[in-house]
């Protein structure tokens, strides 16, 4: 499966976007609040 780079956002690119620490970001997607997809470690978040 290969991630389309203009819909998705890495991890260190998310937290930069929403200002928050990785942290944050997880349970930020622990929660329900963000989509993303999961390719072997790394998550990658919708843009949108």
């Amino acid at each position: 499966m290969e991630i389309d780079k203009t819909k998705y956002l890495s991890s260190k690119e998310a937290m930069k976007a929403l200002k928050v620490s990785s942290c944050d970001l997880m349970h930020l997607r622990q929660a329900g609040k963000l989509k993303y997809v999961k390719k072997g470690n790394a998550y990658f978040y919708k843009k949108d």
